[in-house]
Order: C-alpha cells, then sequence, then structure tokens
C-alpha cells in the first residue's frame, strides 16, 4: 500500500442559565461564560445528548486502552461497512500501528512492502469524499474558514460544505478516521488512518473520512512514532510498533461487557453556549483579548461514557 499521499442540561435557553450549562458540560472558568451572539435559535425540543448507537462503535484496544471510533454511515457508508466486516473477520487483531507520524497521523491496516497482501475479499472502494447536503443537518459555525466557503458540525462531525450549501463533507480534525489509498482516488480497502495532530485541512474532500474517535485519543498520541523523513514514517523495525491487540464492533459484545456513549448534539442549545463561551473568552486571564473566533476543529462534539 503507497504511502498515505494524502449544554443546556435540558431544555432551557435563558442567558442566566448559560454559565452552569458551560460549566457541566465543558468545565470551564465562570467569567468565559459571556454569550455575545446576537440571535440565539430557537432550540425548543432538541435534546442536548444523543446515544451512540453501539453498530456504529468500533473498538480498537491497544497496549495504551482502548479506542472508541464513532463510525459515519451518514458520510461513508461504504467505508463504515467495510470497517465493520474487517474487524467481524478478525483482519486486525494482531497487526499494527506501522506508520505514525507525529503532527499528522498514526496509520495501520495491511502494511506495506514485504508486510502487504493481496486481499481479494476486500477489493478497493469508490471515494466517498462528500455527500449531497439534502437530508442532513448541518450546524454552521459563524467564523471564516481558510479551506471551506462554510464550516460546522454534522451530528457531531466536523463538517464543510460548498458555498451553495449543495454539498456537504467531513474535514480532517484531531481524531479524524479516514481511509488511506494511493494515487488512484478509487483505491481504498483496509488501511486507515487516524488523525494525531494539527488538523491537516488539505485531506479535506479528497479522502473518505467514516469516523472520528470519542475516547480514548490520549491512547492514540501515545503510539510510537516513526521518522517522517525516513520511509514516510513507517517504523522499521516490528518491535517498535504498537500492535492491534483486537478489533471490535461494540454491538459484538455481550451488553453487560458493552461500553456505551452519549455524545452531545451540535444541533442543540448546550453546544450552541459551548460555541458561544468559546468564541467570547473574558476571564481575567487574557488580558489581551483574543479574536471573537475559533475554528471547527477546536469544537469536538463532547462525548461521555454512561452506564
Amino acid at each position: 500500500m503507497p504511502a498515505l499521499s494524502l449544554l443546556v442540561l435540558g431544555a432551557c435557553s435563558p442567558a442566566d442559565d448559560r454559565a452552569a450549562i458551560e460549566d457541566a458540560a465543558y468545565g470551564l472558568d465562570e467569567a468565559e461564560q459571556a454569550m455575545t451572539e446576537v440571535e440565539i435559535p430557537d432550540f425548543t425540543g432538541i435534546p442536548d445528548w444523543r446515544q451512540a448507537d453501539p453498530e456504529d462503535l468500533l473498538l480498537i484496544e491497544t497496549r495504551q486502552g482502548m479506542i472508541t471510533v464513532e463510525l459515519s454511515d451518514e458520510f461513508a457508508p461504504d467505508h463504515a461497512a467495510r470497517m465493520r466486516q474487517a474487524v467481524r473477520d478478525g483482519f486486525f487483531d494482531g497487526r499494527d500501528f506501522y506508520r505514525v507520524i507525529d503532527g499528522f497521523v498514526a496509520q495501520g491496516g495491511r502494511g506495506e512492502e514485504a508486510d502487504s497482501v493481496e486481499l481479494p475479499q476486500y477489493p478497493v472502494l469508490a471515494g466517498e469524499f462528500y455527500r449531497p447536503s439534502a437530508g442532513i443537518v448541518f450546524t454552521p459555525m459563524i467564523d471564516d474558514d481558510l479551506y471551506a466557503p462554510v464550516v460546522g458540525h454534522v451530528n457531531g462531525f466536523p463538517a464543510a460544505q460548498t458555498a451553495d450549501g449543495r454539498e456537504t463533507w467531513l474535514i480532517h480534525c484531531p481524531g479524524t478516521v479516514a481511509m488511506a489509498r494511493g494515487n488512484d482516488p478509487d483505491t481504498g480497502d483496509v488501511e486507515f488512518y487516524i488523525v494525531i495532530g494539527q488538523g491537516p485541512r488539505h485531506l479535506d474532500r479528497i479522502m473518505s473520512v467514516f469516523g472520528r474517535v470519542i475516547d480514548g485519543m490520549d491512547h492514540v498520541q501515545a503510539l510510537n512514532r516513526g521518522d517522517p523523513m525516513v520511509n514516510s514514517g513507517v517504523i522499521a523495525d516490528p518491535d517498535m510498533r504498537d500492535p492491534i491487540l483486537s478489533m471490535h464492533i461494540a454491538a459484538d459484545l455481550p451488553e453487560v461487557q458493552r461500553p456505551a456513549y452519549e455524545i452531545m448534539r451540535t444541533d442543540g442549545a448546550a453546544f450552541h453556549a459551548a460555541k458561544a463561551a468559546r468564541r467570547n473568552r473574558t476571564a481575567e486571564f487574557f488580558f489581551e483579548r483574543p479574536p471573537a473566533v475559533i475554528e471547527a476543529c477546536h469544537m469536538p462534539a463532547r462525548a461521555r461514557r454512561v452506564n
């Protein structure tokens, strides 16, 4: 395989409730709770959290701990289905993260060169780089973006849209999970990568993003690095690579062993309040007030594990 060329905790919305909401959701200092956006949407009937479907939870067990990925059938149904298929086949068990580039991505799968094997059971997939916007709930940011006309979130995933709003795609932020490929756009199979550095947004709309890490990002960051100047970051010594001990789909585990997560809805009041607090830094610490702007990658939808 070629190198990757790659919270309102209820339904209330009054301004005087926002500090308690935001503190509960993100643990920010009370002084940061200035809500300065002029227009507050009507969030009536929109809950602040949604329960993650166990069929969409990909569990990657490493020596550091468990990494939990939420899959997105909404944007990459074929790639999400391929990952479920390969996981259920046991394909990834015992393989490793063999290319890990600091500030960029951690890549795993079938490997390359001597490690690479032909996989007729996993034929290459057509790229799923963007989709029509019809039928999705896109919540835009009010901030300008360098890489897209409009950025925002869809169902917890950071996303972008064309200026006319007709097409939407998932963007590369820390924790984004996508399929690697060769130069041909339609060559993804079972090679995946996780973004571990500043979002490589130049890969937006040309790679098939099928998920994001919702728990265990600290374990991803703990993976052993390769040298980006030597063989594109491939770790030559297999003993220095971090193995994938196992991968499971949460739905396949007995219910008593199955982790459950709730994801903050990005179209609800709690997330709206969190964005406003991040955008307007009013704490005394900021003796020089930063610009009232945030990037979509800096506003991940919070996930919490529940019983």
